[in-house]
């Protein structure tokens, strides 16, 4: 073989190397896709994110249980009492306190005293608000009424001088502010032969 030849043969051999190459390489190109993630992968980043918050609709944290305020005097009442006229055999009865409202109050504030037995001697109606010091503030309903009474909360002789409520005599008396204080309510009957049960008032 000669010279001339060979290297035809060799410029042969290396055109068909750089197509197979140039053709290996495009091949490689348009077909490369990126490497799928692994799944455990995935599972870390998710396990990585923080926690989602609890729904708001759970009852509990949009209820949360209401405190109660304590139970005093005025708000344990009787709920029933006996008149006076269905007495076995038609004996006296204390006057009872079923409600009184409102329970607290500045000083103006009218308050109705519910129950029964309530008016004294001739229709006397007579409340007993007492202070924590014993100072007592004597406040009367109008009218004869067995079940309920009125009265305003005021201070007591303010004037320092009353007119008797039947004999119309001018006396001098003590006054008593009505001062901001919680007060014991109880109603007496003429005499005070007879108390009420206890209920509470506060003066704000």
């Amino acid at each position: 073989m000669n010279m001339n030849n060979q290297k035809g043969f060799a410029n042969i051999a290396l055109i068909v190397l750089v197509v197979i190459l140039a053709g290996a390489l495009g091949y490689v190109t348009l077909v490369k896709k990126p490497a799928p993630v692994e799944q455990s992968q995935i599972n870390n980043l998710q396990n990585t994110e923080p926690s989602t918050p609890p729904p708001a609709n759970n009852p509990v944290s949009q209820n949360p249980p209401t405190m109660q305020s304590p139970v005093t005097p005025s708000q344990s009442l009787p709920t029933t009492c006996i008149d006076e006229v269905h007495a076995p055999g038609g004996k006296d009865l204390p006057p009872v306190i079923t409600s009184i409202s409102p329970t607290s109050g500045s000083v103006g504030t009218k308050v109705d005293i519910r129950g029964c037995n309530l008016a004294g001697f001739e229709g006397d109606q007579m409340a007993i608000f007492e202070r924590s010091d014993g100072e007592k503030l004597t406040f009367y309903g109008s009218g004869y009424n067995e079940k309920v009474m009125t009265v305003t909360i005021a201070d007591n002789c303010p004037t320092g001088s009353e007119i008797g409520r039947y004999s119309g005599i001018t006396s001098p008396c003590e006054t008593i502010k009505a001062l901001p204080s919680v007060y014991k309510v109880y109603v007496i009957t003429w005499g005070d032969e007879f108390k009420s049960n206890l209920a509470t008032f506060t003066v704000k």
